[in-house]
Formats: structure tokens, sequence, C-alpha cells
């Protein structure tokens, strides 16, 4: 058995949780100054110091995203990490599936830490990618029944598709409330733009076209194509970066906008785009997403170690509230003030209107189906 100090973290939480209650209402840029000054504070350096000088410091690799995600990985969660148990923490970017698999392949992963999207959670555990959770390292009764539903995966954060509209254009009552609006050009005029992805962008489609939660799936993938042919004509832009669907809101080029979550509301939030979103029929991760130790790799027991962190409800909360994508532990919710935690896909009203992926079959399909979607728009 390690003895990897369960109760120094237990106490780390309960120090952070103090800082989130207490910088609630608090912007992104004043949370962040409360947070640094906190770890430079002598009440709070055991939040941020070392457990202890014998530590492994073998550093722990993680593939990132980069960008705003990188930044807000590395002061939810790495930083953290490293000043609480000196392992230093690298980051391999830009995030890739197909490397991270051609890696296992080879015997020769380089990755002993990832957060994956819910078809590459369950591609990863078909393909024997997941190393078995170490609960000698990670302390399972810190985590949720929802965050442990597949099999050596940890949930960590999840996000949505969401309707999002001008409240330049539509500033009253009277506003695109559903997918089906976003596909109505006659009542609601404006320009469009979807993402270019065949699983969030086809979901819409069939949402848009009135396909009932209980026929859902299997996805009558025929339809939802007969459903983008009718909006096709309408959509300015296909985008594929979540940084230029943020510019697209915040230089004001579209009127509605097929957006996630959490860079939809960094843009309202933080640089005060004039949006809003939409949470009826919001097309949600629910608890598909997750962390793993990939099989493999040079530092099993730093990535358990780090595992044990993301999974805590006080640095998802701290995640949450500089990137704005939901966590999926509960308790987390609760460490948000209402403002930010009503923007979360996990908050309980908006769960309730979502929209569930169901990944398994996205899993069965989804090659197929974006080459199809890719033909298609090339037609």
């Amino acid at each position: 058995m390690s003895n990897w100090p369960h109760g120094d973290v237990d106490e780390a939480c309960s120090r952070l949780r103090e800082v989130l209650l207490q910088t609630r209402g608090q912007d992104r840029r004043e949370f962040l100054g409360a947070l640094g000054k906190a770890a430079a504070g002598s009440t709070l350096l055991s939040l941020f110091g070392a457990l202890s000088a014998s530590a492994d410091t073998k550093p722990m690799t993680y593939f990132t995203y980069g960008g705003a995600w990188k930044k807000a990985i590395m002061a939810a969660f790495g930083d953290p990490f490293t000043k609480k148990t000196a392992i230093p923490v690298r980051y391999q970017e830009p995030y890739n599936f197909g490397k991270l698999v051609a890696m296992h392949q080879a015997h020769a992963q380089q990755i002993d830490a990832v957060t994956t999207s819910g078809v590459e959670v369950i591609i990863a555990q078909r393909s024997g990618m997941l190393t078995p959770l170490d609960w000698s390292l990670i302390d399972k009764s810190a985590l949720s029944d929802v965050q442990l539903r597949r099999p050596n995966v940890v949930g960590g954060e999840s996000q949505s598709m969401n309707v999002t509209y001008s409240t330049r254009k539509w500033p009253g009552a009277d506003h695109p409330n559903s997918w089906a609006d976003f596909w109505n050009v006659e009542k609601f005029p404006g320009r469009r733009a979807l993402r270019r992805d065949a699983l969030w962008t086809i979901e819409a489609a069939a949402k848009a076209d009135g396909v009932s939660e209980a026929e859902f799936y299997p996805l009558d993938v025929d339809r939802a194509f007969r459903s983008l042919d009718r909006i096709k004509p309408h959509v300015k832009t296909w985008w594929s970066d979540n940084s230029q669907s943020q510019q697209l809101m915040e230089q004001d080029e579209v009127d509605l906008i097929h957006m996630t979550n959490g860079r939809a509301t960094q843009s309202i939030l933080d640089h005060k785009a004039q949006f809003a979103l939409v949470w009826n029929g919001a097309i949600s991760s629910g608890h598909g997403e997750g962390w793993f130790v990939p099989a493999g790799c040079p530092n099993p027991i730093g990535g358990m170690k780090f595992l044990d962190f993301v999974g805590r409800a006080e640095y998802q909360a701290v995640f949450a509230r500089l990137l704005y994508y939901a966590p999926q532990k509960p308790k987390a919710i609760a460490l948000l003030d209402d403002k930010i935690a009503k923007l979360m896909p996990s908050y309980p009203a908006n769960e309730k209107v979502s929209h569930i992926v169901n990944f398994d079959w996205w899993a069965n399909n989804l090659k197929a189906v974006q080459r199809r979607f890719e033909e298609w728009l090339q037609s």
C-alpha cells in the first residue's frame, strides 16, 4: 500500500474551499488575484506547499489542447499539484487522440494523464489504453458515483453545445429558444454559424427536426442530413476552432451560433460579448468525458496522484471559475455562486432540459458519419 497522504490533500481542499467561498461574486480576474494572494499568504502556505521533501519528483506529463484550456488546467490543477506534491507537470501539445493511440500501439507512450471526450474514452477503453485506477493513490471516497461511470476513468469536466444568440438583435423575450428556432430562418432571420463537426452538428440537426428523446438513438442519419440541407444555405461560417467561434461572437459577426458553453460564457462574462445561452435542448456531454492514465506510461504513480487531485470538488470548481466548463462532481456546483453555477451544463435545472449525447452510439458510427459530413459540406 502507498503512503500517499490523502489527509494532507483533504486539508488542502478544505483551505481551497474557504478561498472559493470567500471569493463568490468576484469576476475571473479578481478570483485569480485572490487565488494568487492565497498561495503567497502564510495562512495558506500548506494549501500549495509540497507534502514532503521526500516526494517522488519524477515529472508527470499531461496532454493538453493548448491555449486557454492549457492556462486553465495549469492554474486549476497543474500548479497546485506541483506545489503540493513537488511533482513537476510537463505539458505536451497540441492534444491529438490519434497521436495518443499511435504511442500506445508503438509501446512508446509519453503521456501520464489525459482528459478526453466521451467517444475517445470509449475507444481508449476498447483498445486497452486505460491503466486500472490505483485506489491506494486515489481517494475513492472523495469521488461521486457519477464520476465513476466508466471503468478506470475519473469524471472531470463536462461541456455542452448551446444555441447562442445575439442580445443586440433579440433584446427581449422573443428570441431563439431552441434548435428548431435556430433552423427557423423566417421567424429569426440573421447570420448563422455552425460547428464543423459531425457529432455535435448532426445532433443539433436531429433536435431541430423534432426527433424525440425516446426515439433519438439509433440516430436516423438520413433524416439529420435532410435537416442540414435546409439550414446549409443560411450558414455564414462553419467554425472548427474554439477561438474562431469566440471571435465571431466578440466581433459581432454572427447573430446565432452553435457554441460550446465554456467558451461562450467566457466571451459573455469576461469579454462582454452581447450574447446569451439557451439551455432548452442543450446538447450535453453529461458524464461521458473523463481523465485516465494511459497504459504503459512513464510515470503511472504520478498520473494516479494527479487524478486524485482533478476529481475533487474544490479543484473542479476552480477550473469552472477559470474556463466555465462544468464540474462533474455535484459538490463542486455548490462552491460556485449562482451566476456562474447557472451557466454550467451540470447545474440541475440545466440538466433537466438538456439532451445527453449517447457516446456509445457515436463510438460505433463516428468515422462513417464524419466522412459523410465532410463530403456533404463539399457538395
